[in-house]
């Protein structure tokens, strides 16, 4: 699973990097932050790195190769946090519009330096040999090269979303939008949950020796590839916003059966799939409640239901199941190096998310603070466990 010794380093410093992020997400909902800042702190601090860290890590071994290079994971890591710490700076007190093109633009070189290194990498030995990354299995089912042949489109929805990014502050034409709200489709559900869903359909079924059904995989694969664009190219605009948010719906809600599936069939019940099932979960919770207020049913707060469960509930959740799975922390020798410890992160993440959601329906002010400190305790916690496990 490791390549080589550089790349495994920035791996390492992704990963960490994003589980600190995770806290300060947590720790914001403390302050009175705009939606823009704690989707900056959320999916550009948190979700996305995670993201490229275990790109470099995996998708090279894929295909029997490693990283051509050593050296530009860590320029991408340097320019993405800068760019991230300028936007964040700008949405706590305000920076000048030069500064923000600024960190916009150094968020989109280590965009860039991530597509040039994996393609780099990847793409002579594919094009060497195509039947290169179906060589996991002897005859692989159709859902199966169907997730791989979906790992591109997941990259070209990063490369759309840097574009429109890049489109706020610069002069170029507005090709796939020009928004905020548009950039963080392209890039949540777009890249980072189409994803969580090709991965999850060949993951799950290496960890957990389980195939899920194949109707399944394909209704949760077309699904969640066609919904980031038609909700990003759209924005709140009938009534294709309408077709995108149920395309979605039914994309993470067949998500949801793809992992119980697993779940229930399994005999190996390692402390990650909780995570990854408590994830799933979120995620068609988060989905059903926007799409609820698509439709004219539910009202406003649902958004806010939306961005704080889909953020620590479905990516956060999953993230971190996704990390026990790679790296167990029994394999350490460290204080709270147990399964148990690990649950309990999960766990404290779970329901602070789900008191938070809770509190936009109640009066009690309590609710949201409660949700939030055992949310920061949870991702503490997980900080903790990674920092041991992968910095020793």
């Amino acid at each position: 699973m490791a390549t080589a010794g550089g790349t495994s380093r920035w791996t390492r410093y992704f990963t960490m990097a994003s589980a600190l992020s995770m806290v300060a997400l947590q720790g914001s909902s403390f302050f009175d932050v705009s939606l823009r800042t704690t989707a900056i702190v959320g999916i550009f601090g948190a979700v996305l790195p995670m993201v490229f860290g275990m790109a470099y890590l995996l998708l090279p071994s894929y295909v029997g190769r490693t990283l051509s290079t050593r050296r530009l994971p860590g320029v991408h890591f340097a320019a993405a946090y800068a760019g991230t710490g300028v936007l964040v700076t700008d949405g706590l007190v305000g920076l000048s519009p030069s500064l923000v093109a600024l960190g916009e633009s150094l968020w989109s070189l280590g965009v860039a330096i991530f597509v040039g290194t994996l393609l780099w990498t990847v793409a002579p030995a594919v094009v060497t040999d195509s039947e290169i990354v179906f060589r996991s299995a002897d005859r692989p089912q159709r859902s199966t090269r169907l997730a791989t042949m979906l790992l591109p489109v997941a990259v070209g929805y990063l490369v759309v979303g840097t574009v429109a990014l890049l489109s706020m502050v610069t002069s170029l034409p507005e090709l796939v939008g020009r928004s905020f709200p548009t950039v963080v489709h392209y890039y949540a559900a777009g890249f980072a949950a189409l994803l969580i869903f090709a991965l999850g359909a060949r993951l799950l079924t290496g960890f957990f020796h389980e195939s899920p059904p194949r109707y399944l995989s394909w209704v949760v694969l077309l699904c969640g590839a066609v919904a980031p664009g038609t909700l990003a190219l759209n924005f709140w605009r009938p009534p294709w916003f309408l077709v995108g948010a149920g395309l979605e719906f039914v994309a993470m809600s067949g998500y949801v059966g793809l992992v119980a599936v697993v779940m229930y069939r399994t005999d190996r019940r390692r402390t990650g799939l909780y995570g990854i099932a408590l994830g799933a979960l979120s995620g068609a919770v988060a989905v059903g409640a926007v799409t609820l207020v698509a439709f004219g049913v539910g009202t406003a707060t649902l958004v806010g239901v939306h961005v704080d469960v889909v953020l620590g509930g479905f990516f956060l959740l999953t993230i971190i199941g996704y990390a026990y799975q790679f790296f167990p922390v029994t394999n350490g020798q460290f204080p709270g190096a147990t399964e148990r410890t690990a649950l309990t992160t999960i766990l404290l993440l779970a329901f602070g998310v789900g008191l938070q959601a809770i509190s936009a329906f109640t009066a009690y002010s309590w609710f949201h603070e409660a949700g939030s400190s055992l949310a920061v305790f949870g991702t503490t916690g997980y900080t903790y466990l990674m920092a041991r496990r992968l910095l020793g």
